[in-house]
C-alpha cells in the first residue's frame, strides 16, 4: 500500500504528477539556496574577506561530494526503473550497493579534504588572510562530508519512489537548524568564520540523522541492507552504478572546478569582485535552483513508465515538463531582476562597489533562467533514460568550450570591458548550451520514444547471474 506522501507514478494523471512531483522538489531548491544564502547572510556581517573566503574554497568542497551525489543521482534512475518494471528485489540489491560506494567515497574524501586543502589553497595562489580564512572554514566543514552525502543519498532514494514531499520537509529542516545554529555562534558565541563552518557541520549531522530514521522507520517500495542477495552480482551492479553515474559525478566535479578557475581569474579584478560573484551567484540561484530541480522531479516519472514501457505516458510527462519549465523560466527571470536590488544592498552591507558589480551581474546573467530551466529540464530527461553522457558532454561544452575560454578571451583582448567580460560570458556560455541541448534532445530522443513494446536498448536489467 503507498503512503500518502507517495504519488503513483504509473497509473495517476500525468498533468497532475507534473504538478505533484515538481513544487515539493521545487521548494526544496529553493530552500537550499536559502541554506547558502543564509550562510552568505552571515558571513556578510564578518566582512568582505569572509565572503571572497567561503565563496572561493566553497567549489573546492562542492566539487570533491559532487562525485559521490552524481552516483546517488544515476541510481534514482536505475531504481525507478526496477520499481517500474515490479523487480523490487534488484531494486534492494541497487540501493544497498549504491549505499556502501557512498559510504566509502565519503569517508575518503572527508579524510583526503582536511589534509590536502592547506597544500591545495597554496598551489591555487591565494595567500594573507583569504588564505588563513579560507584554511579555517574548509577544514571544519569537511567534516560534514560523511553526514551531507548520506542525506543526499536517502533522499534520493525517496525519490526513486515519488516521495518528493520528504526532500522539502528535510531541506527546510536544515534552513531552519542551520539559520539557528549561525545565529548562536556569531552573535551569542562571538565566533567568527569557524563558527559558520561548525553550524554547518552539526546541522548536517541533524538533517543526516532524521532522514536514515525516516527512511528506517516507514513503508518504501525496496529494502535496504548492508549485503545484498547472492543472486545479483556485485560486480555487475557496481559496473552499472558507475557507468550511469560516472558522467554525471564528472560533470558536476568539473563544473565546480570551473567556478574555482573562474574565481582564480578574477582575482585580479579585486575582492569585491570576486565577493560580488559569489553574492550575484546567490541571488541566482534563487530562481536557478528551483527551475534546476523540474527536471529532477520528472526522472522517476520517466524512468518508472519507461520501465513499464508506458511509452504514451513518457511522451506526456517530456512535453508536459517541457512546457511547464518554459513557463517557469520566464517567470523566475522577472523576479529575479526584482530583487536583486533589495537581496543586494542587504548582503553587500554598504559596499558601493561591490553593489554595484553585483546589480551588473544578475542583471546580465540573471536572464539566463530561462535557458537554464528549460536546459536542465531536457537534461534531467536523458538521465531518466539513463544516458548520463548528455549531461557530462553539455557541461564540459558549457564550461571548457565556452566558459573558460570566453573569460580569458574577454580578458586579454578586450581588458577595458573588464568585470564585464565575465558577466557577459556566464550569458553567453547558458544560452549557447541551450542551443546545443536542444539539437542534441531533438535528434537522440525521438528513437527513445518510438520502440514501445521493444526490448530495452539499454542494459537490460534482469537478474545478474552472481559471480561472487
Amino acid at each position: 500500500m503507498r503512503q500518502k506522501s507517495q504519488a503513483d507514478l504509473l497509473n495517476e494523471p500525468v498533468q497532475r504528477l507534473i504538478y505533484k512531483q515538481t513544487i515539493p522538489v521545487m521548494l526544496a531548491g529553493l530552500l537550499s539556496t536559502s541554506y547558502m544564502f543564509i550562510d552568505m547572510f552571515f558571513a556578510s556581517r564578518l566582512g568582505g574577506v569572509q565572503v571572497a573566503s567561503i565563496a572561493f574554497v566553497t567549489p573546492i568542497f562542492v566539487m570533491l561530494q559532487a562525485l559521490a551525489t552524481g552516483l546517488s543521482r544515476g541510481g534514482v534512475s536505475i531504481i525507478a526503473k526496477l520499481i517500474g518494471q515490479d523487480k523490487k528485489d534488484e531494486a534492494c540489491a541497487y540501493a544497498t550497493q549504491l549505499r556502501l560506494i557512498v559510504l566509502y567515497l565519503a569517508l575518503f574524501f572527508s579524510v583526503t579534504g582536511i589534509f590536502v586543502t592547506p597544500f591545495l589553497l597554496t598551489l591555487l595562489g591565494i595567500d594573507g588572510e583569504l588564505h588563513a580564512q579560507a584554511l579555517i572554514y574548509t577544514q571544519i566543514l569537511f567534516f560534514s562530508v560523511p553526514f551531507s552525502l548520506a542525506n543526499r543519498l536517502y533522499m534520493a532514494l525517496f525519490k526513486s519512489q515519488g516521495k518528493m514531499n520528504i526532500t522539502s520537509r528535510i531541506t527546510l529542516l536544515g534552513v531552519v537548524g542551520n539559520t539557528l545554529l549561525n545565529t548562536l555562534a556569531l552573535f551569542v558565541f562571538k565566533l567568527g568564520i569557524d563558527g559558520l563552518a561548525y553550524a554547518s557541520v552539526l546541522t548536517r549531522i541533524i538533517q543526516a540523522l532524521v532522514v536514515v530514521t525516516l527512511f528506517h522507520k516507514s513503508h518504501q517500495d525496496f529494502e535496504i541492507k548492508w549485503s545484498s542477495s547472492s543472486e545479483f552480482s556485485k560486480r555487475k551492479i557496481w559496473i552499472r552504478l558507475f557507468k550511469v553515474g560516472l558522467p554525471l559525478s564528472f560533470s558536476q566535479a568539473s563544473l565546480h572546478f570551473g567556478n574555482l578557475l573562474i574565481n582564480m581569474i578574477i582575482v585580479p579584478y579585486g575582492y569585491q569582485v570576486v565577493a560580488a560573484f559569489a553574492i550575484g551567484n546567490r541571488i541566482n540561484s534563487l530562481m536557478f535552483f528551483p527551475s534546476k530541480e523540474i527536471g529532477q522531479a520528472l526522472v522517476p516519472l520517466i524512468a518508472q513508465n519507461w520501465g513499464k514501457r508506458a511509452m504514451a505516458r513518457v511522451r506526456e510527462a517530456i512535453r508536459r515538463g517541457i512546457v511547464f519549465s518554459v513557463v517557469f523560466g520566464v517567470l523566475a527571470a522577472f523576479v529575479l531582476q526584482a530583487i536583486k536590488f533589495p537581496l543586494g544592498r542587504f548582503l553587500t552591507k554598504g559596499d558601493a562597489l561591490t553593489y554595484r558589480h553585483v546589480l551588473n551581474y544578475v542583471g546580465i546573467a540573471g536572464w539566463t533562467v530561462i535557458a537554464w530551466a528549460i536546459f536542465h529540464t531536457l537534461q534531467a530527461i536523458f538521465n531518466s533514460f539513463q544516458r548520463t553522457s548528455f549531461t557530462l558532454i553539455s557541461n564540459m561544452v558549457r564550461l571548457w568550450g565556452i566558459r573558460i575560454p570566453g573569460i580569458l578571451l574577454f580578458r586579454y583582448f578586450l581588458p577595458s570591458l573588464e568585470e564585464y567580460g565575465v558577466w557577459y560570458t556566464m550569458f553567453i556560455s547558458n544560452s549557447l548550451t541551450l542551443v546545443f541541448a536542444v539539437v542534441y534532445f531533438a535528434i537522440k530522443v525521438p528513437p527513445l520514444l518510438g520502440n514501445e513494446g521493444k526490448a530495452d536498448t539499454i542494459d537490460s536489467l534482469t537478474p545478474l547471474p552472481a559471480t561472487e
